[in-house]
């Protein structure tokens, strides 16, 4: 296999757990995906500690500054216990492993996902309406950033019958980020034996772009600056350039390991315009229930941006997004 095709099966799948209602889609989602890969299951909870307020003159804001370690060891008992009521309800067909570390969450999956050798992060994204913030929304990000293994997102209470070949899209800028997407989705589809695998690609020239730059080429046929073309349309356009990335994303599918088991459920999609927006519209029009790209969609030049992130089509659709690593990322 080459070095840098990601393996899934039978490779540890690390997943956060908040210890509340919000887990149930998240362990279902995880469960049918680890006994579709023949993996385990690695479950974290990461607890923080205390914050110590002090105030001028050395004065102690917090009453019980100095219990600490005793309040903390009471708090990672309780999750101890939370998480082993989980790995008793779980299929015993399933190896299940729990870990409590006093971390943030995105550090502490990061330190269990290195130390099982990970193949996957599982972590869920929510919107608290009432606050109109994104719970988990760093947590999610953060690893999606900079863990070395692929980190699947799932929106709360969104689930995922992996058990039912679910439907894939892979988002691909045709550079060497979407070409990883692209490889992950094909051995990610081979695995789950998925019911289709969508490549798309979004031309970010909008169809106004495209209007105006009809009008100036007809403006220089007009002058004769340029020979005259009357069949020259903004869909003639659009229609050519359409075909040119096709024609592309089918190559680079067939030139990638292991397009051949999943050819069958293979199509194209070009679309024009805001990535984020045409992802969203794409995700809904084929189904997708797993959305897969690389981090290109989350940097630009060493910048964050979230704007990148589809994030309507995730809590819109219910949606999953699985986040490739870079290519000189560990994946083994």
């Amino acid at each position: 296999m080459h070095a840098n095709m990601w393996n899934p099966r039978h490779k540890a799948i690390v997943v956060g757990l908040s210890l509340d209602d919000s887990d149930k889609a998240l362990i279902h989602s995880a469960t049918a995906l680890a006994r579709k890969l023949e993996s385990p299951l690695e479950l974290v909870h990461a607890t923080q500690p205390i914050f110590n307020y002090m105030g001028a003159g050395d004065v102690v804001v917090n009453p019980y500054y100095g219990y600490d370690r005793v309040i903390n060891d009471l708090e990672d008992e309780d999750a101890r216990k939370g998480l082993e009521s989980i790995r008793k309800s779980l299929p015993k067909d399933i190896r299940v492993g729990v870990h409590v570390l006093r971390d943030y969450t995105s550090e502490a999956l990061t330190t269990i996902a290195v130390e099982v050798h990970a193949g996957l992060i599982i972590c869920g994204i929510s919107k608290d309406a009432s606050a109109n913030l994104l719970a988990g929304l760093s947590t999610a990000f953060s690893l999606a950033s900079h863990s070395d293994v692929p980190v699947l997102i799932i929106p709360v209470g969104s689930t995922v019958d992996f058990a039912t070949r679910p439907r894939m899209l892979v988002a691909d800028n045709l550079e060497v980020e979407g070409r990883r997407a692209l490889e992950t989705s094909i051995q990610l589809a081979d695995e789950l034996d998925c019911a289709e695998i969508c490549h798309a690609h979004v031309h970010q020239l909008g169809v106004t772009d495209v209007r105006h730059m009809v009008d100036k080429v007809r403006e220089a046929m007009n002058l004769g600056k340029i020979p005259p073309n009357p069949g020259f349309s903004s869909q003639a356009y659009i229609d050519q350039v359409r075909g040119q990335f096709n024609e592309e994303l089918r190559y680079r599918f067939h030139n990638s390991q292991g397009a051949y088991r999943v050819r069958s459920r293979y199509e194209t999609v070009v679309a024009f315009g805001n990535p984020v927006e045409e992802l969203r519209k794409v995700a809904l029009t084929h189904h997708s229930q797993i959305l897969i790209f690389g981090r290109h969609h989350l940097f630009h030049r060493r910048r964050f941006a979230i704007g990148k992130i589809p994030y309507d089509a995730m809590m819109e659709a219910g949606v999953v997004t699985l986040v490739v690593p870079d290519l000189d990322a560990v994946v083994t």
